[in-house]
């Protein structure tokens, strides 16, 4: 993979986090990396990096193996447009584009072109993401792998049928913005419990960071998991009757939910 060249369309958070990402996984050195923006500031924030860049996609598409779409829903036909204008023949294409289906994006470009759709999420950044993937049909087992790979430097990959990654957008997705959330009623119950706010951070970070860590490791059910924390009567007991309370469990699964319907509609 060193040799491997890889362009980039879009350098917003999740192309950005992509980007350094790999380069922090050392698979492709920096001078394999071309990234294209309009917005010449993220372009210039990208240098101290040592990448390629261009406002260009012209000089993107000529010189990239493997070409990442990293635009908004609805920047994509503009970019699909100018891809096909520009390119005589196309590499392999990656899109991170929600709700954006690789048939789509074969068709606009003229068909029978590889293409893999992805679903990642910006832990990427630190090298802990999740990427689902999804192939369009006809595409090689070498553009698969080579995909796998690619990802594999920033976290882990798993392969989905494309008809669910409208769910893995609404999970995975959008999912760190609901641990956040998580973190900081954490936060905000150790400050009013009478905690310095800087103390409860660390805290309610540590936390999360560990239990996600036992539940990643430990082969016993999430009920279990949380079971074993739990005393009759005792202090997690009486903060679990809170959460429940609450409906914390419905409330996450409705944003899932939501987070969902909003991936299909830009499908649509």
């Amino acid at each position: 993979m060193a040799t491997t060249k890889v362009g980039f369309i879009g350098a917003g958070r999740m192309g950005e986090a992509l980007i350094r990402g790999i380069l922090g996984g050392k698979l492709i050195p920096p001078q394999n990396l071309w990234i294209c923006d309009k917005v010449e500031e993220k372009l210039l924030s990208l240098l101290p990096l040592k990448v390629r860049i261009s406002s260009q996609i012209k000089t993107i598409i000529e010189k990239v193996d493997v070409l990442f779409i990293a635009v908004k829903p609805q920047d994509i036909d503009a970019v699909l447009k100018e891809l096909k204008n520009e390119a005589g023949s196309f590499p392999l294409i990656i899109s991170i584009a929600a709700g954006i289906s690789t048939s789509y994006i074969s068709r606009k470009l003229g068909g029978k072109v590889p293409v893999v759709r992805v679903m990642p999420n910006i832990a990427s950044l630190v090298g802990e993401g999740i990427s689902a993937i999804s192939a369009e049909e006809g595409t090689g087992e070498k553009y698969i792998k080579m995909a796998k790979e690619i990802l594999g430097s920033v976290g882990e990959v798993i392969e989905v049928p494309e008809d669910k990654q409208d769910a893995v957008t609404g999970l995975s997705g959008s999912g760190p913005a609901y641990i956040y959330a998580v973190i900081q009623g954490l936060v905000e119950g150790g400050v009013r419990a009478g905690l310095e706010e800087k103390i409860a951070s660390r805290l309610a970070i540590q936390t999360t960071l560990g239990a996600a860590k036992l539940a990643k490791e430990n082969k016993v059910s999430l009920r279990e998991l949380k079971t074993s924390v739990i005393s009759p009567e005792g202090t997690t007991a009486k903060g679990l009757k809170v959460l429940d309370k609450g409906g914390l469990r419905d409330c996450l699964a409705r944003a899932v939910i939501q987070a969902s319907r909003r991936a299909r509609e830009f499908s649509r």
